[in-house]
């Protein structure tokens, strides 16, 4: 593993056959991600994973890149100042005018925030003040709410692998919460819940797999990563709702096989299947 440090020069790269940037989109390495682009111009293997083409990644780049994906549903995402957003607050501003024509419900976060911090739902702009009382960042990313709840009342999150165009599940969180991550669905103590995801993880070649093979194709084809993983669900109209992207989400097999006997066999899939990836970039550089 080579670590790129801002500032201090990269050391040579050891012998190896493929090299894969491995560091996701963030303020904090925008910087790391330009001077890797500039050495890899030069770089005597195949590269996966185009560091220019993680920077774009951001939520609203994200957004700009799969609004028209066929079968995609991507809220927009801006990225405001706290001063537009206390505008809007108090009607000096309309939400209408930062998501092009959305509307209250939204859903907003600090720019920052990863794993649901300070992720909520404001029903309309009252509901701002009280927000940016609790948390006081200058900026802010909002998006219009989309309710993708399934008819039995539940919402379900899944989080998929893109390997070289071909989506893998690596889980399936449900809740009765729309703000899913799969430890706050307490995927532990419901053994019905686990149940569903073993067969959403059995059936998913034929199945979710197939129903939004098109705009899993659509996705890997716009970003030009040979890696992707992303979290997504699928609407109540039956498209496919992607939540966000980011080269270093986690996808693991750390799970404990007696609560999970079948989690094991499909990511082995998952890393068989990055494993050829590695391959087949090497032998094309060869």
């Amino acid at each position: 593993m080579m670590y790129v440090v801002p500032g201090m020069p990269l050391p040579e790269p050891p012998e190896h056959d493929v090299a894969l940037v491995a560091i996701d989109e963030s303020d904090e390495t925008a910087p790391v991600l330009r001077e890797i682009a500039h050495r890899v111009k030069s770089w005597p293997r195949p590269v996966i994973n185009a560091p220019e083409r993680i920077a774009r990644l951001t939520r609203a780049g994200t957004w700009e890149l799969l609004k028209s994906a066929p079968g995609v549903v991507m809220p927009m995402n801006a990225r405001i100042g706290c001063k537009t957003f206390a505008d809007i607050a108090v009607g000096h501003a309309a939400i209408e005018s930062v998501l092009d024509g959305g509307d209250f419900p939204i859903i907003a976060r600090p720019f920052w925030s990863q794993a649901g911090m300070g992720l909520v739902r404001l029903d309309d702009a009252s509901a701002i003040d009280a927000y940016l009382g609790e948390w006081t960042d200058a900026e802010f990313y909002v998006a219009p709410f989309v309710d993708y709840q399934s008819r039995d009342g539940l919402f379900r999150k899944a989080r998929i692998a893109i390997i070289e165009g071909r989506p893998f599940v690596c889980h399936m969180a449900i809740s009765q919460h729309w703000m899913i991550h799969y430890l706050n669905a307490d995927m532990r103590n419901d053994a019905a819940r686990r149940a569903e995801e073993a067969r959403f993880m059995a059936n998913f070649d034929s199945e979710f797999g197939m129903r939004h093979a098109a705009a899993f194709r659509s996705i890997a084809e716009r970003t030009g990563l040979e890696y992707l993983p992303i979290d997504c669900a699928e609407t109540q109209d039956g498209k496919l709702l992607v939540f966000e992207v980011g080269t270093a989400m986690i996808v693991h097999s750390m799970d404990p096989p007696d609560l999970f006997p079948y989690k094991r066999p499909q990511m082995d899939k998952v890393f068989k299947a990055f494993q050829t990836m590695l391959h087949n970039a090497a032998r094309a550089g060869q």
